[in-house]
């Protein structure tokens, strides 16, 4: 019964959350095109340098997300209502604590700003206000942990995210419509970033409304304190999680900041398309593994290690396939979409768009490993990797713009998931997840094939998309995602069509087609 239980709410979340996400891409696509068109460059590089700002200081968060969201996978099911009351009450101090922590660490930011910005003296002649816009950012960014959005960690907890991907969807297509009518009726960016207050809070306020609706027993009445010594054992876990929450952020936030310090604004606003295909890509995949976060945590809480590892063995295998499609689909056709999509002066030439691929499957199995890390519970066991990670993201990215440009940067950021992620995460998550139940050989034997694979099937893909139906602008670039999307998994597919992992997967597809579960 749990396991046909994780099987039907997986099926469900991976469903609404695939929906959630396609609606959600087509609606920033909308959104982002209008944005080109009426603003132009300038405030499309601010928008992104400081959402990534922010980003950075969402790390005041600390990781209590994850370690709370684990700890309520075994009292959900030994169905200990007190023990979840608890945690629940003690989520929802930490956010309005990590609220304010935001708030005056992001005014504290303000005097940098010029700093951060190359062009920042020539962002009034533009009639850019930095501050205003930064400080309504900031706001935006603390509306996130306010409003009962402690709330929906027990929805999340209980396999029902589909529920808030159903709420999500509705209101970005409410946000997303309002934000286009604001850029043509008024061309102002104030009131367009305004609305994501707005929305944010109400988002909070409906799912809120919902978790309590749902769970009256968690919220309703008196609740005890959490006890000191699982207070402690928190702030062991998150200690170890902020780490790798820095090293999350630092990845990839510090891109912009980089290349905005050294190039200016006009340069963050062409790689922001690249970025917005690349993060677009990685939501929706992302996403998709939140999907089945707590039903691998309900499977972790009460399987054996066999079954935990043939699982984990299975979903690597389901990893390569999509980031390595996402991945060989921008190398290869990004390009002729932002051409098609923004025109001749948004596009930059190889080898971006294939670093930007590469760095898509790394980051992809960089996700595997971190959602198996998260529902094992193993956090403290490896706090050192995200800081050689940090260190060697920085170091490269600052030596790499200044030599290669934006390339560089990119450069720099998939040397730190090789050299710190993929070296050091397997060998731990081996130790002390599975407790050395196979060698960590076997992990790196796997993948070196799968990647042998997919440079064979990209290789085929590249050939296949410059020699077939080119120069017909949406059209090709249709066709020639298809081709990519339909090659790269047929050659996993028909190259280890015999193994365990590819028969399990195709065993569920089918069983999913039929209605069944």
């Amino acid at each position: 019964m749990a396991a046909t239980s994780r099987t039907k709410n997986s099926s469900l979340n991976l469903a609404t959350t695939f929906g959630q996400q396609l609606l959600n891409l087509v609606l920033r696509f909308a959104v982002r095109t209008v944005f080109v068109y009426t603003l132009g460059k300038s405030y499309l590089g601010i928008n992104g340098l400081f959402a990534d700002i922010l980003s950075m200081l969402s790390l005041t968060e600390f990781g209590f997300d994850a370690a709370i969201g684990f700890k309520l996978y075994r009292p959900l099911v030994e169905r200990d209502e007190r023990t979840i009351r608890m945690y629940l009450r003690f989520f929802k101090q930490v956010y309005r604590v990590v609220s304010g922590v935001i708030l005056g660490l992001g005014l504290l930011l303000i005097p940098v700003l010029p700093v951060l910005i190359k062009d920042y003296d020539r962002l009034g002649e533009l009639g850019i206000n930095a501050v205003l816009i930064y400080v309504i950012y900031l706001l935006q960014s603390v509306s996130s942990y306010l409003f009962f959005a402690y709330r929906s960690a027990i929805i999340k907890a209980d396999q029902k995210s589909y529920i808030l991907n159903v709420v999500s969807g509705l209101v970005d297509i409410v946000m997303s419509l309002v934000q286009i009518a604001i850029l043509l009726i008024w061309h102002n960016y104030i009131v367009y970033i305004m609305a994501l207050i707005g929305f944010n809070i109400v988002r909070n306020l409906i799912s809120a409304r919902i978790a309590a609706a749902r769970y009256p027993n968690y919220f309703a009445g008196e609740t005890d304190a959490l006890p000191r010594q699982e207070i402690k054992e928190l702030f062991k876990d998150c200690s170890a999680l902020f780490v790798f929450k820095v090293d999350n952020v630092i990845v990839k936030a510090t891109d912009n900041l980089v290349l905005s310090s050294f190039r200016g604004l006009a340069m963050v606003g062409e790689y922001s398309s690249y970025l917005l295909l690349y993060t677009s890509l990685k939501s929706i995949l992302t996403r998709m593994y939140e999907a089945v976060k707590a039903s691998m945590g309900n499977l972790f809480a009460m399987e054996d290690v066999e079954r935990k590892y043939f699982f984990f063995e299975t979903t690597n295998f389901i990893t390569m396939i999509l980031y390595g499609t996402a991945g060989g689909g921008i190398a290869i056709v990004s390009n002729e979409l932002i051409g098609c999509w923004l025109g001749a002066d948004y596009v930059i030439p190889q080898p971006l768009p294939l670093l930007i691929g590469i760095e898509l499957l790394f980051v992809g199995i960089k996700i595997n490993l971190n959602q198996i890390r998260n529902v094992s519970g193993v956090f403290q066991q490896m706090w050192y990797r995200p800081l050689i990670g940090i260190v060697i993201n920085l170091a490269a990215s600052v030596i790499g713009v200044s030599l290669w440009g934006i390339n560089g940067v990119v450069l720099g950021t998939i040397l730190s998931l090789i050299f710190a992620n993929f070296t050091v995460d397997p060998t731990v998550i081996h130790k002390y997840c599975f407790a050395g139940y196979r060698p960590v050989s076997r992990y790196y034997l796997r993948n070196f094939g799968y990647m042998a694979v997919l440079a064979a099937a990209c290789g085929a893909a590249m050939w296949l998309c410059t020699h077939i139906f080119m120069g017909h602008g949406w059209y090709s670039v249709i066709v020639h995602s298809l081709i990519c999307g339909i090659l790269i998994p047929a050659a996993f597919i028909l190259v280890y069509h015999r193994t365990e992992e590819c028969r399990y997967l195709i065993k569920k597809i089918q069983l999913l087609k039929s209605g069944r579960r």
